[in-house]
């Protein structure tokens, strides 16, 4: 657990190296690489989230999504649940736990095979993810393992290794600026 701590302030360092111009450049590089993936995989469920300080920028990415037609849906905790509510428009979400925008929707979708895209502080090449430590994401896929998972990264964000625990779960994919880790 203490390495976890570590691995996550050094991570959190990096991250917050990158300019706002770099991170702007990389979100929509990373943006465009998993719309490839959406529209290669046919997908029409794609579960985002709402990015926290210089997370990847994935909002172009549901924008685009909904102007295509697809259901889009965003995170929203309930003490230590996570569920995902459908959106029409980027401006229906308030502040929410953590500082977090959350949906403002009464009702959570729990569709089957959702594409999901993750956010996080750290992955690795074995596509590994280490988030803020409090489980949303892990709790999330242990009830729902059949999403599709996908990590948006920037490349500072890829470490050699993430101490892993039997509860942690493995993204199918991650996507940063400069490659796909599959």
């Amino acid at each position: 657990m203490e390495r976890k701590q570590q691995i996550r302030a050094e991570l959190k360092k990096k991250r917050s190296a990158l300019t706002s111009a770099q991170c702007r450049s990389y979100s929509n590089t990373i943006c465009e690489k998993i719309w490839n993936i959406i529209e290669k995989e046919h997908a029409e469920i794609i579960y985002c989230y709402y990015p926290l300080g210089n997370e990847v920028d994935v909002l172009p990415l549901a924008q685009k999504a909904l102007i295509a037609g697809k259901k889009v849906a965003f995170p929203r905790t309930d003490g230590e649940n996570m569920d995902f509510f459908q959106v029409m428009s980027l401006s229906e979400f308030q502040k929410g736990a953590f500082s977090i925008m959350e949906p403002i929707g009464e009702y959570s979708i729990s569709e089957k095979t959702p594409l999901v895209i993750v956010p996080g502080l750290g992955f690795d090449k074995s596509r590994n993810r280490i988030g803020y430590g409090k489980g949303f994401y892990d709790r999330y896929f242990a009830r729902f393992p059949s999403c599709r998972k996908i990590g948006a990264a920037y490349a500072a964000q890829i470490i050699d290794c993430i101490p892993t625990d039997s509860y942690d779960t493995k993204l199918d994919v991650i996507v940063t600026e400069r490659e796909e880790i599959e």
